[in-house]
Order: C-alpha cells, then structure tokens, then sequence
C-alpha cells in the first residue's frame, strides 16, 4: 500500500459447509499430479540414545534398532507411514517387497 491506497473494512458473511457427494480424494482422477515426482523412506527402525552416547559414536560402533530382523519395515511418504514389507535386495541395492498398504 501506498500513501494514496486507503483501507476499508468490510464485512464477510458466514458461509455453511457445502457437504455434498463429492468423491474422495482417493477416489479422484490422478491424471494432473501422476507424473510429479515424491521422495519415500524407508524406516528400519528408530532407537534412543543420549547425546553425550551420540557424540562419542566412533567409526566401527553398532548401533541396535529397535525392530527385530523379521519385523516388517516401513515405507514413508512425507512422514506418514503408506505401507510396510520385507527389506530385499534388487540387482545389488536395498529394495522393499510391499507386504501391506495402508487404507
């Protein structure tokens, strides 16, 4: 705004939710956004750890997770959990075999 703008109030009236069937959007038409790139995770696990045990971690250390080697992993998208598997390897690289997707 400049000196010659002036402000005005105005009033707003409220307006109802309009709750008609629409589809949800899992249910929408993907054709817009499919090709748009996403970055997922996979999570193996987490642990706890003090930062004085965080700072003294030396190369060669082991750190235990807490998942056990036959639990299933997750796949994250934007910090939600989408699915979970079976940790694999595909032509020499981690990989994840999807054993369940999330509703």
């Amino acid at each position: 705004m400049n000196d010659q703008d002036t402000a005005q109030r105005i009033e707003l009236s409220e307006v109802e939710e309009n709750r008609q069937e629409q589809p949800a959007m899992t249910q929408r038409d993907y054709r817009l956004v499919k090709s748009v790139p996403v970055l997922v995770s996979i999570e193996l696990g987490d642990m706890e750890v003090t930062l004085e045990k965080l700072f003294s971690m030396k190369v060669g250390e082991v750190i235990a997770l807490d998942k056990e080697v036959d639990q299933p992993i997750n796949l994250v998208l934007d910090g939600n959990k989408v699915a979970e598997g079976t940790l694999v390897a595909v032509d020499g690289c981690f990989g994840i075999e999807i054993t369940e997707v999330q509703g």
